[in-house]
Parts: C-alpha cells; sequence; structure tokens
C-alpha cells in the first residue's frame, strides 16, 4: 500500500488517535506530540506499551488514526476508517524494548549494522566499541541495553525513536549515562523521542513533556513539573533535612 501523504501546515510532529480493548484495559486516548521528548507516565497496565506497539506498528488497535508530520510533508501510518496500515518496516519508527531483543547468532557491530546506518559514531556515543565484536551472551545486562539502545538510534530516516522503559534495571550511573547520551543524540539529529516510564525522577530530570495515563485514558498532558507537581513534590520533601 503507498504512503498517503498531504501537504502540511503547522502540524505537530505526531499526532495519534486509539481506541483499543486489551483484557479488562479499554485504551481510549487522543494527543499530539511537539517537543522533542515526550513520555508517556503511568502505572503499569495504564496502556503506555500498547501505545508504542500501535505507533510502531506492531500492534494493530480497533480503532485509530496515526500521523507523522516530516519536512513539510504529513504520513499517514494508520487510519482505520480508510484502511490505510502501514508495516512496521515501512513506518520509520525504531523501538527499543524494555528487554534488549538481539540476535544471538550475530555480533555487536552486526546487530547494529541491521539499523542501516554506519556504526561508528553511534557505537561511541553510546559507549559500545568495545562490545563490537562480541555476541549477546557474552554482554551483562547493562551492555545489552546501551546496544538496545544504538541500534535502534541507528535506524535510517527515522521519523520517530520510541523507547520502552529504557533504564528499567540499571544502576543510576549507568541511567544518567544513556540518558545524556539520548539527550545528545536528540539534539544532533532532531528525532523526537517518546519514552515509557512510571519513575518520576527519570521523567523530572529529562524535563520532557509528560502524558499522563491512569487506565487507559489521558489525565494530564504538559510539562514534567507541572503534571507531575505533586509527585516532585515529595521528591523535594524527602530530600529536605529532618
Amino acid at each position: 500500500m503507498p504512503e498517503h501523504q498531504e501537504a502540511a501546515t503547522t502540524a505537530p510532529h505526531l499526532s495519534v488517535a486509539l481506541r483499543h480493548t486489551v483484557g479488562a484495559l479499554t485504551l481510549d486516548v487522543r494527543f499530539d506530540l511537539t517537543q522533542p521528548w515526550t513520555i508517556l507516565f503511568g502505572p503499569s497496565g495504564s496502556g503506555k506499551t500498547t501505545i508504542l506497539r500501535a505507533i510502531a506498528g506492531l500492534l494493530v488497535p480497533e480503532s485509530g488514526c496515526i500521523r507523522t508530520q516530516k519536512g513539510g510533508a504529513t504520513t499517514t501510518l494508520l487510519d482505520t476508517d480508510s484502511g490505510v496500515n502501514l508495516p512496521p518496516h515501512r513506518r520509520s519508527i525504531p523501538i527499543a524494548p524494555q528487554t534488549p531483543a538481539l540476535f544471538p547468532h550475530l555480533t555487536v557491530r552486526k546487530n547494529l549494522e541491521y539499523g542501516g546506518s554506519p556504526v561508528a559514531g553511534t557505537a561511541s556515543l553510546f559507549g559500545t566499541d568495545a562490545l563490537l565484536s562480541r555476541f549477546p551472551a557474552q554482554l551483562s545486562g547493562g551492555e545489552a541495553q546501551r546496544v538496545n539502545l544504538a541500534r535502534a538510534a541507528l535506524s535510517q530516516h527515522a521519523r520517530l525513536l520510541l523507547l520502552d522503559e529504557p533504564f528499567t534495571g540499571l544502576d543510576m550511573a549507568l541511567r544518567e549515562e544513556l540518558m545524556g547520551d539520548l539527550l545528545q543524540l536528540q539534539k544532533e539529529t532532531g528525532v523526537p523521542i517518546l519514552s515509557v516510564t512510571h519513575d518520576v525522577s527519570e521523567a523530572l530530570r529529562l524535563k520532557a513533556e509528560v502524558i499522563r495515563l491512569r487506565a487507559g485514558k489521558i489525565v494530564g498532558q504538559g510539562p514534567a513539573h507541572d503534571v507531575l507537581g505533586t509527585e516532585r513534590a515529595e521528591l523535594l520533601s524527602q530530600l529536605q533535612p529532618d
């Protein structure tokens, strides 16, 4: 199916409207993204990962419309009313899952080259230079996550980068390092990032726009310090000396 492109004026880089039922959860969301980094925030089971999978083309919702804007043109990725549903490989939206899904029979270099772009710069940025000749079974959890993020970042012509809880289970030093690497990558490439977390400190550290989800519905959208104001105050109070 050919990509449907329309002339764009002042459009957000991503527009999403989705309705989908997963078990007992009915996801019903509509949002536009305009900021370089946006976080889907909420407890487990609120629909965060389902939204990412629908945007990436890994899940077909019961109804919905997803459009991206880049370079003066709007591309419709999904429109259930008109039957448009671009397959994942034609959406140019890489996703880094929470658990690294690396090809076990390929070296780190070959895993990174799967993204289709030169490895050198991104390998250096994410600290994978010394890992290139290893196989996934030879990596620690933190090293595998470095490769997981670097591979997604290497995707050619990306419209958007999706990250599903990329820092879960990592120690604080590595989390800070990878956050810095991703912020640097975003600054250099201009590719917007949409990530998932339920970690308040992570959202505040990134100074991102936050879409707050509860039971499949959006209950807030805006700067992290506004949407997570109550949680921010609680964190600050914990840092105050007795």
